[in-house]
């Protein structure tokens, strides 16, 4: 670990920073840009999809996703963590341009489905590199403030899914909606050819590189983390429901406009990037495990009654709602399990985000299938199962870390992907001074 002193000595400080951050920024407005256009896709008039190819469409994506994280350490530690996040932006401008050409192809065939197939697999690829990578560039260059750097890269990250329905919706309205995955695609090529200007070195590459592709790991996961990535998993199966197929489903059973369900959606991203920061804030002074089950069950509710609300106030107010009571849920739930064991906080935290992308990615799928012969408002009631399920293993594992009386606390937001945790191994050697 770089001491702070050589680290406020390095001239391209500042421009790693803004690097890092603003690389967070575009991924999430290219990650969130595909269901943004989902009325789009569905609409009879252009791409014409059906809602089993719509589900279908995100399942390369997180096929992708949960390869490249695997797949980051080791790349890493080969050819240096600064050609994983470039590797990632190019995959992630690649997506941009594939999305841009599918337009072209409509009407030709399948061609415009494929096209967008291999759209949303390179957006997942760059999304999991490049997610990965900033994590442990947000840890390398605030030594000490490791945990609120990583918590802003993930509020640029819901910044920018909050930004791409906004941007989306400018280029709808001028009629040329594929310009917004252009513009984008441009503006991430500028950001690649800052990122080759700067030498974006992990200190750990410095200190140890083998490090970077065998990552410390002294057992197996207990079956309280196994439960955790239960937890994750629907959470992300939740959380899919809402971020995929809330602008259909606005559009569809509310009947709201194609622009208001498009706000519909940046609402929901606005409202989990919000309360993100909110329960961060939070915690720091209060304790959040009751918090921590309470929530689902006003998930629960929010999917039941949401079908029954009209108008386009009632509908936002409700998404909202929902949106801040998922806010924190994954970023807490990786900080617990990690807290659970410190040794492992890579392994658990992969764990955890390989739950969170197939509970996304299966629940878009079962959504796509489901709604060949059943309503979307039936499945998003029937979707409050999950909610149900997440609060049920919380509780347990509230209850029974409270009997043992080793209920850890909150680290404000993910540990890194990719290396040991530092705040762990800080902990870790501040108990054994005062032991």
């Amino acid at each position: 670990m770089v001491s702070q002193m050589q680290v406020h000595a390095d001239p391209k400080r500042r421009h790693k920073i803004a690097s890092v951050y603003l690389s967070g920024l575009l991924v999430g407005i290219s990650l969130i840009l595909f269901p943004a256009a989902g009325p789009l896709f569905t609409d009879p008039t252009l791409y014409a999809l059906d809602a089993t190819q719509f589900g279908l469409l995100f399942t390369p994506q997180i096929v992708m996703a949960v390869v490249a994280s695997s797949l980051t350490a080791t790349l890493a530690g080969r050819y240096g963590m600064k050609w994983v996040i470039v590797i990632g932006m190019v995959l992630t401008a690649l997506a941009m341009l594939l999305l841009v050409m599918s337009n072209f192809l409509i009407g030709v065939s399948n061609s415009a489905f494929i096209c967008l197939l291999a759209a949303t697999a390179a957006i997942g690829a760059g999304f999991g590199f490049t997610i990965s990578a900033l994590n442990a560039y947000a840890f390398d260059l605030f030594p000490g403030k490791e945990d609120s750097a990583v918590t802003a890269v993930h509020v640029m990250t819901g910044i920018g899914q909050v930004g791409a329905a906004l941007i989306l919706s400018l280029f709808m309205g001028l009629n040329i909606w594929w310009g917004a995955p252009l513009t984008i695609a441009v503006t991430v090529a500028v950001m690649i050819s800052f990122l080759l200007t700067l030498p974006l070195k992990l200190s750990a590459e410095n200190e140890a590189p083998a490090a970077m592709s065998h990552p410390a790991s002294d057992g197996r996961l207990s079956g309280r983390i196994w439960l955790f990535a239960v937890v994750t998993f629907t959470y992300g199966a939740i959380e899919g429901t809402f971020g995929n197929w809330t602008p259909i489903y606005l559009e569809t059973s509310a009947q709201l406009s194609a622009a208001q369900a498009v706000v519909g959606l940046s609402l929901f991203w606005a409202a989990v990037t919000g309360g993100r920061v909110i329960f961060a804030l939070l915690a720091v002074r209060l304790n959040l495990r009751p918090v921590y089950a309470i929530t689902p069950f006003v998930v629960g509710v929010i999917f039941i009654l949401l079908p029954a609300l009209g108008g386009p106030i009632a509908n936002y107010g409700a998404i909202i709602i929902a949106g801040l009571a998922l806010s924190f849920y994954f970023p807490y739930s990786v900080s617990l399990a990690s807290a659970e064991s410190p040794a492992l906080t890579a392994a658990v935290s992969g764990l955890l985000v390989a739950g969170l992308q197939l509970g996304n990615g299966i629940s878009a799928n079962i959504v796509g299938l489901l709604s060949q012969s059943i309503d979307l408002a039936t499945i998003f009631r029937l979707s409050a199962a999950y909610a149900v399920v997440m609060a049920v293993i919380v509780i347990y594992l509230g209850l029974s870390a409270a009997r043992k009386n080793s209920a850890p606390g909150m680290n404000d937001d993910l540990p890194c992907l990719v290396l040991p945790c530092v705040q762990h191994q800080t902990r870790d050697q501040q108990k054994e001074i005062t032991a």
